[in-house]
């Protein structure tokens, strides 16, 4: 199994096999390449572009893509996957950092949820493909993800959203159809509490077996903006990793604001004696190697 971490600052951390420089967040903005890291680029969630080209964004009978939306539960604004000039953007970005980097890891590269997207150009589309709605969307989900599988000539991670039953519905997104082109899968698991990781382990041990690719889960640390009292607590981040461990999964990713910030979550899961004590033979052994590791670190 191999851990890694999910950071929005290009610096490394020692004790971790994976480490990944959210180059493009869903904020829009766009950082510089570190070339011994993993780029991650969230591809149509983008704040910024949507501001200043609000033609843009997906529409569905409900409204817009957008925060605003409360029909939905969105985090960031979403533009619509059929636009010509943006698409080639994005593609031309992730051209350009494949080069630059250890590799790609797409985000937000899907349709914005449920009845997206009902512009006039995916009306158009849709009818002149001749196939079902849901069909049509994953053509175009799928067909983004060869494009730019094309153009990334080091390792592709494909991030999905956590719904194992309903993306196809939801997302256009089709398990098996993005299995072809992407060498691993990301699946965030994020939450500000970990309070109930039955939860979590149910679901990393619903895409273990149901994609067949490598499984990735990445769990939620300590975000941009947020307060010490908002993040989760160490003893249920590590209680949940242990138990995600256990279904199998082939690595666990901690999504990190800073560089700092991960080592403090190092140190603290270090001090955790009693509770790694209390997870010995669980079944989740390569997270507490992990932790044993970065003690000799430490």
């Amino acid at each position: 199994m191999k851990f890694g971490i999910f950071i929005y600052e290009p610096e490394t951390v020692e004790g971790f096999d994976l480490q990944f420089y959210r180059l493009k967040p869903e904020r829009g903005i766009v950082g510089t390449p570190a070339e011994n890291m993993y780029t991650n680029i969230a591809c149509f969630g983008d704040n910024r572009t949507v501001s200043q080209h609000p033609d843009w964004v997906s529409i569905s009978k409900d409204g817009p893509a957008l925060r605003t939306n409360k029909k939905y539960n969105f985090r960031w604004d979403i533009l619509c996957p059929t636009n010509k000039e943006y698409l080639s953007y994005i593609l031309d970005l992730v051209g350009d950092v494949s080069q630059k980097t250890q590799g790609v890891s797409l985000s937000s590269m899907h349709f914005a949820d449920h009845g997206f997207c009902i512009c006039k150009r995916c009306v158009e589309e849709h009818k002149k493909s001749g196939l079902d709605w849901y069909e049509w969307r994953k053509q175009v989900v799928t067909e983004f993800i060869k494009n730019a599988r094309e153009r990334v000539k080091r390792k592709f991670l494909v991030g999905l959203l956590p719904d194992p039953v309903m993306s196809y519905q939801r997302f256009g997104i089709d398990f098996d159809s993005l299995a072809k082109y992407a060498e691993a899968f990301v699946v965030p698991h994020f939450s500000k509490s970990y309070a109930t990781p039955w939860y979590f382990e149910t679901s990393a041990r619903a895409f273990k077996n149901i994609l067949k690719k490598p499984v990735y889960i990445n769990l939620y640390v300590y975000g941009p903006g947020d307060k010490p009292n908002e993040v989760p607590t160490v003893r249920d981040l590590l209680i949940t990793a242990v138990r995600v461990a256990r279904t199998g999964v082939d690595g666990i990713l901690f999504l990190t604001e800073t560089a700092e910030r991960i080592k403090a979550f190092q140190k603290a899961a270090v001090k955790e004696v009693k509770l790694r004590e209390e997870l010995e033979g669980c079944g989740g052994k390569p997270v507490l190697d992990l932790i044993d590791k970065w003690e000799t670190m430490i």
